[in-house]
């Protein structure tokens, strides 16, 4: 971290490493510009937080555009696609997931664009995209193919076959999400579980109605995504409230170059307290693998 640093430098860092989307990593890093230090001893660092800016916005203009409708949807960060027959609760379960509002009806076919929102779970974001019905002409296979995780989310294990059938270019890890289980008697519940384990599918049973199994299909989306959240703090003070969120397998050393590049080789000791070190206050190197939700104190 740079030296004499203001305290509105150290609260704009604070909103940059907490940026998961690219648009949130555009705006919060230009206020980090505006308040870095000036002196001759953070002209490195201020070149290299403009050399940042300019790749993100590069990023953001080359942006990914996929589907062939009218409006493309821009990658950003973690995909997640909800895939399902029409009226099989995805609309619902969007609203549940995330800060989105997509239309529902009983009425078939009644989401005929793709919706997107952003699933925001312990720290750490996802964009989740509804998509029309499987059988619509709008169902965008652009996305499907291209998407992190594809939600599939059915009635009854019947509809699987008809709603996996056209998804043999689709790369992204598959999560079946049985709704609508609040219909189901115990019996019927147990049945339907034996089959899925039977079957070895990667599955939630959920309600998205009666809001039944939201967390747990959050939470199986995050353990999909297969990353860790670190937190950092200062001498003496509480550790940050947002984390940085890295791949698993991340090193002591890929947490401070994800804070700013070349920020590891000013670190002069690190201060590991969490489920990857052997005790608390631990010193360790910048090899040291993390885990998720070990806390770092970094002294340059």
């Amino acid at each position: 971290m740079p030296i004499n640093a203001s305290y509105e430098y150290y609260a704009a860092e604070k909103k940059y490493l907490a940026a998961q989307t690219l648009d949130e990593k555009i705006s919060t890093l230009q206020d980090l510009i505006s308040a870095s230090p000036t002196h001759k001893g953070s002209e490195n660092l201020r070149a290299e937080l403009r050399l940042r800016l300019k790749k993100f916005k590069e990023k953001l203009e080359k942006g990914k555009k996929v589907g062939g409708g009218k409006k493309g949807i821009r990658k950003d960060g973690f995909q997640v696609a909800l895939i399902g027959l029409t009226n099989s609760g995805k609309s619902v379960l969007l609203t549940k997931l995330t800060n989105a509002r997509s239309k529902s009806s009983l009425t078939k076919f009644t989401t005929n664009s793709p919706v997107v929102g952003t699933m925001n779970f312990e720290g750490v974001k996802a964009q989740i995209v509804d998509l029309p019905s499987v059988k619509s002409k709008n169902f965008d296979y652009g996305v499907v193919n291209n998407a992190d995780c594809l939600l599939l989310v059915v009635e009854n294990i019947e509809d699987l076959k008809e709603a996996t059938r056209d998804l043999k270019k689709a790369v992204g890890k598959r999560i079946v999400v049985l709704n609508k289980v609040d219909l189901l008697d115990r019996k019927e519940l147990r049945k339907v579980e034996a089959t899925l384990k039977s079957k070895r599918l990667n599955y939630v049973l959920i309600s998205s109605g009666a809001e039944l199994g939201i967390e747990n299909l959050k939470k199986k989306i995050f353990e999909e995504m297969e990353v860790i959240r670190v937190f950092t703090k200062e001498p003496g003070k509480k550790k940050a409230e947002d984390p940085v969120v890295l791949s698993k397998g991340s090193s002591v050393k890929n947490a401070a170059e994800e804070i700013y590049k070349g920020f590891s080789r000013q670190i002069k000791e690190t201060r590991l307290t969490g489920p990857s070190g052997k005790f608390s206050n631990q010193r360790v190197g910048l090899a040291h693998k993390l885990k998720d939700m070990d806390v770092l104190e970094f002294k340059t």
